[in-house]
Parts: C-alpha cells; structure tokens; sequence
C-alpha cells in the first residue's frame, strides 16, 4: 500500500494538474476577501456601525464554495485522465486489488484538498484584512475565524474526495469537467429557485451543492450576525439570514454540521460508486 502511494504521489507531483487549479484558487479567494470586506468598509461609513462589520468570515465562506469546484475538478481528472493517458492499465496490472488503487488515489489527492483548503483560507483572510485597511475586526473573534477556516479545510478535502470518486465512476476526463459545472451552475440553481416557496423547499438544504456549500456558510452567517446583532440577535429576522445565505452560501436554519453529514453521505456514495464500477471494469 506505501509504495501505490508513493506512486500516486509522484503522479500528482510530476504533471501540471495540481497547480493549475490551484491558481484560480488562490485568485478567486483573495478577489473575494477583498471585495467582501471593502465593500464592508464603504457599508460601514454609510451606516457608522459602532464596530468593525465581521465580513471576513463571509468572504472567507464566499472563496471556499467559489473555490470547491476547482478541488472536485482536481480530484475527479485525478482518477479520470488515467483513462484518457492509458496509465490506469499498468497501475491496475501492478496493484491488486484494484479497491487499494482507489484507496491510495483518496488518501494522496486528500493531501491536495487540505492544501487547497488552506491556501483558500489564507489568501481569502490576506486579501480581507488589506481590503479592511488592516482592521482585524473584520474577522470577529480568533475562534471564529478558525472555526470559519477550519471548516473550508474541511469542505475543500470531502469536495476533493468527492471528485476522486466521480472519476472512478464515470471515467472519462470530458464528462468530469463538464457534468459538475452543468449541475452546480445551472441544473441545481434552477432546481433550488423552482423550490422557493413550494411544499418541497425543505429538501433544498440537501442537494449536493447545497449541502457542499452550507458546511463553511451555515456557521459563517449566524457568526456575522451575532456578532453584528450582539444581545438583539434573537430579535433579527428571518430576511436578513435569507439575505446573507442568498449571497454567500447555505440555508436559512440548517446547521452547518447537518450540512457536513449530508455532503458525507454524497462522498461516500460517488466513492463506494467508484469502486463498485471500477472493480468490473475493463481497460485496454
């Protein structure tokens, strides 16, 4: 098992893949700090709130489900462009079983997710503080910047396990680009709008880019508003988290770790696809 590893390791290591889509990472997580907490700035002036708004860990939300895309991308041509390069018949001809080939795919291309989570993280919160004039309020407490960052992390690697999955089940390194854009960017966004208000609109929190999306959201929002509503926080109402969960993420009342269950399920679903699908598999 160390040595398909160490193989899978220098597979990622030695082609382009890794840091290419690591790039848009990085340029969209600080765009989005940036402008999150500038346009906080300009809020701020317009409203003289007596404290720093903390929009540093909405945009930090924001970078992350902006961001995930790109881990899932990763993960599923990871699996897939092995099929397309021919290389995944000398891995599976030199591992047995072809269920450990997936195993050490999941636990290296985990090591990208983690670092892709935190260079979300951390370029998000650079590009907040600059846009804040350097004022550390904009991220409210230490503890919840870290819980805030420490679920991007979180939701950045089950989205790259996720990915990794869908490569082994569907195994071509064109319908793993473009089904996920199809189906976060439109198929699920108008699913989600045809929900409003209708008798369905209770499973919305579980679609899968809902729930993707809500793990890092549905802790970020309620935190900006209780630190902006402090003791009044009971009394705001309900259209000013449909507001913030409109723009940034998640669903209104649905707690994070509902969220995190839910996109556990949907992971282990596509991995346990993958693997069912793959092990029949015949490859040339």
């Amino acid at each position: 098992m160390f040595g398909l590893i160490k193989a899978e390791y220098r597979k990622i290591v030695t082609t382009n893949l890794w840091w290419a889509l690591l790039i848009p990472v990085v340029v969209l997580g600080f765009g989005a700090g940036w402008l999150g907490t500038a346009l906080g700035g300009i809020i701020d002036m317009v409203e003289e709130f007596s404290a720093s708004l903390p929009l540093g860990l909405l945009s930090v939300a924001l970078s992350t489900n902006f961001g995930t895309i790109f881990a899932l991308l990763f993960g599923a041509l990871a699996f897939a462009g092995e099929f397309r390069t021919k290389t995944i018949t000398t891995t599976y001809l030199t591992a047995t079983p072809r269920s450990a080939v997936l195993w050490a795919k999941l636990i290296t291309c985990a090591g990208v997710g983690v670092l892709y989570g935190l260079a979300n993280v951390l370029v998000s919160s650079l590009g907040a503080l600059l846009g804040a004039g350097h004022d550390m309020g904009n991220f409210g407490s230490f503890g919840s910047w870290l819980g805030v960052g420490a679920a991007g992390v979180l939701s950045m690697l089950l989205w790259t396990l996720l990915g990794v999955g869908f490569g082994a089940l569907i195994a071509n390194s064109v319908l793993v680009i473009i089904l996920p854009l199809v189906y976060k960017f439109a198929i699920e966004f108008i699913l989600s709008l045809s929900l409003i208000d209708s008798p369905l609109s209770g499973i919305e929190p579980y679609l899968p880019g809902a729930a993707g999306n809500g793990i890092v959201s549905n802790l970020a929002v309620p935190l900006f508003v209780s630190a902006v509503a402090g003791p009044d926080e009971p009394n705001t109402p309900r259209a000013a988290f449909e507001l913030l969960h409109l723009f940034f993420g998640g669903s209104y009342g649905h707690p994070w770790w509902g969220s995190l269950l839910t996109f556990l399920a949907y992971t282990a679903l596509f991995v346990a696809g993958g693997w069912f699908v793959g092990r029949r598999r015949d490859v040339v």
